[in-house]
């Protein structure tokens, strides 16, 4: 058997394409499936619903203490939200806030 022969010959089946999630979403669902809890269908249905307004985002970098981190991180386990997600969610409370 030669090399040649163990290249491939036909193409690769057609994949169906299913809707692509965000990274985020995807850790969220992989720290789900780890923990041994399985993401509900209406969890998966109200993902696809809320598809149609995601903003495109970018990477931002904060300095943060290790207490801080640790925190973060903790919360991040206890609640099953993803990190980036907890802090747009504070984000957007802090400016829903009336400083007036």
């Amino acid at each position: 058997m030669s090399l040649i022969s163990l290249s491939r010959s036909t193409p690769q089946a057609n994949r169906t394409t299913t809707k692509s999630i965000s990274a985020e979403e995807f850790i969220q669902d992989a720290l789900h499936y780890a923990s041994g809890a399985a993401v509900p269908l209406t969890a998966v249905a109200e993902r696809q619903a809320n598809d149609s307004h995601h903003e495109p985002m970018r990477r931002a970098t904060f300095t943060l203490t290790q207490e801080c981190i640790d925190q973060l991180q903790q919360l991040s386990e206890q609640s099953g939200i993803a990190k980036s997600k907890l802090i747009r969610l504070w984000i957007q409370r802090y400016a829903s806030l009336n400083f007036d």
